[in-house]
């Protein structure tokens, strides 16, 4: 029976991916201490991989305390990616789709992160996971506390059940990914304005200059889809299930 060490466990994909890849009859272990001290639990009994999603998310925040980020991101990154180095264990680690773009510091730790990577790893990408963290927009527009839309602003949502199946292709395929940077996400953004209309804003919509944000997120899924793998969830028809 496979077994993975899991960094970030508790956060909000961690939280997800856990137990969807323990009814795989996979062995999860939750990874216990600071990120910056990273090592195996067991020397003498690694597991088969190490999934790696602890960080210090945000775009906002990280123009906020930038040297934070830098710490927990790329430092204590480095150190998951030396131990399995040493250890020869396959490592997948989370980039962030806006490592595709350097605009914002958080960006720059990830896109660090896919330059420093270890051969026997495969960084993945996730865009726009929803429903996401309660201060991320699906979950804040649902409560009804957003004050404005960016109605220049599109993005590749991808559910987090797709997310998690995602990662699972990924595992069964390693081998052939050993080494990439995979992009996960329905590979079709969605305009902002849609998303929060369809979940009833009536609110302001503006259009300003965002030069620490995206203006649009889009997943290539092409290696993902074949190996077989395609996204299950349109964003828009969520919204309408949630009615």
């Amino acid at each position: 029976m496979m077994k993975i060490l899991l960094t970030g466990s508790d956060g909000y994909i961690g939280s997800h991916l856990k137990p969807y890849l323990e009814s795989k009859g996979i062995i999860v272990i939750p990874y216990q201490g600071d990120i910056m001290s990273f090592d195996i639990p067991d020397e003498n009994n690694p597991p088969d991989m190490v999934i790696h999603l602890a960080a210090l998310t945000g775009v906002r925040r990280s123009i906020e305390m930038p040297d934070e980020y830098y710490r927990v991101n790329v430092m204590g990154t480095r150190e998951v990616f030396f131990v399995c180095n040493e250890y020869d264990i396959p490592l997948m680690f989370a980039s962030s789709s806006n490592a595709k773009e350097v605009t914002n510091p958080y960006a720059e730790t990830k896109m660090i992160n896919e330059v420093e990577r270890i051969p026997n790893s495969v960084g993945f990408r996730p865009h726009t996971v929803y429903p996401g963290r309660q201060d991320m927009l699906f979950e804040t527009l649902r409560r009804g506390e957003v004050k404005y839309i960016n109605g220049g602003h599109s993005r590749d949502f991808t559910h987090i059940d797709d997310l998690c199946s995602a990662l699972f292709t990924i595992i069964q395929n390693y081998g052939i990914l050993k080494g990439k940077v995979i992009d996960i996400g329905t590979g079709v953004p969605v305009s902002v304005v849609k998303v929060a209309q369809a979940m009833g804003y009536e609110g302001e919509i503006v259009y300003e200059e965002t030069p620490h944000e995206r203006i649009v997120t889009n997943a290539n899924i092409t290696e993902l889809t074949e190996l077989g793998w395609k996204p299950t969830k349109d964003i828009l028809d969520e919204i309408r299930h949630l009615k």
